[in-house]
């Protein structure tokens, strides 16, 4: 009887273990969903700024959806030390920082790049 109760414990312990294991398996697929999603987001969002004719210095919002938005941040280089560029080129950056809520918590995806563009087109 007491081999019985033995082995039923360890069979326990195992299905326990193995249960922790395939629950953090599904919310590492969530979490890399919802980040994957937020990517694709900011791609499509980049790719609309960088298809603009005009970019502007300063700061722009919106949203994704009823739990997403955006932010945009775009500003000039200031230091270009080991790039020399013409008097007529300006080097910008732009930081896009995507937001999702999953779960009560705000998850962060932060996307840069940078753009030459001709001074005085803004």
């Amino acid at each position: 009887m007491l081999e019985v109760v033995v082995a039923m414990t360890i069979v326990g312990l195992g299905v326990v273990t193995l249960l922790e294991v395939f629950s953090s398996g599904l919310q590492l697929g969530a979490r890399s969903q919802v980040r994957t999603e937020a990517i694709t987001y900011g791609r499509q969002i980049m790719d609309e700024i960088l298809a603009r004719q005009t970019l502007r210095d300063g700061t722009e919002q919106g949203k994704i959806d009823q739990t997403s938005r955006w932010k945009l941040e775009v500003q000039p280089v200031r230091r270009t030390d080991r790039l020399t560029l013409s008097s007529d080129w300006e080097l910008k950056e732009i930081a896009l920082d995507i937001i999702v809520s999953d779960a009560d918590r705000e998850r962060h995806v932060e996307l840069r790049t940078l753009r030459l563009v001709k001074k005085g087109t803004p």
